[in-house]
């Protein structure tokens, strides 16, 4: 198994072949969901290099969050912001999808801000259960072993597979995002 792979299996879920023969239940479906939204964050780094963009996007697109000016507005965001390792890009994708679905542009809505701030502070003890922390930097030491903080790294960091593991990380931090919103959101 190359190491690619292995990032690729350490994405949290079930792996299986879909059968799609009509007799999923509820759960397995909603497993399906998730892994789907996993997958296109992990796909979409690997694509487009952009750790915010891609799990935004993902959570976007497989949740029906139409709002192509938060996709716009998290561009510099990636890199833990900026690329300066603080904050991980995931962790932002993630927190603006939980703010856009859950939260309310009326500054006087506090049910929504609650609702809204309940869910990012889930979202934010999964991840950092999962990591260790939601700086940037820090999440690379937990999935590579160093980090990426010094652009004369580079292919260092191509040969370590670090790409591959930003991926896995927006693939778990938009799964756990999308988990968080669709118990939000269906209640189930």
């Amino acid at each position: 198994m190359t190491r690619l792979d292995q990032f690729v299996t350490q994405i949290s879920g079930p792996i299986e072949q879909a059968l799609y023969d009509g007799s999923a239940d509820e759960s397995e479906l909603r497993a399906k969901q998730l892994d789907v939204i996993a997958k296109t964050a992990f796909n979409n780094l690997r694509a487009y290099s952009n750790c915010c963009r891609s799990t935004l996007w993902a959570l976007q697109t497989h949740l029906e969050l139409p709002a192509p000016a938060l996709l716009a507005a998290s561009t510099t965001l990636a890199g833990g912001i900026v690329s300066t390792g603080e904050t991980c890009g995931a962790v932002l994708g993630a927190l603006i999808a939980i703010g856009y679905a859950l939260g309310s542009a009326s500054i006087q809505d506090t049910a929504s801000h609650q609702a809204a701030r309940a869910a990012a502070e889930e979202f934010v003890a999964q991840f950092t259960n999962r990591f260790g922390s939601t700086r940037c930097y820090e999440v690379q030491k937990a999935t590579v072993g160093w980090c990426s903080d010094n652009p004369s790294n580079r292919e260092r960091w191509i040969a370590a597979e670090g790409p591959a593991a930003c991926a896995a990380v927006c693939g778990d931090a938009a799964r756990i995002a999308a988990e968080i919103l669709l118990v939000a959101v269906d209640g189930a």
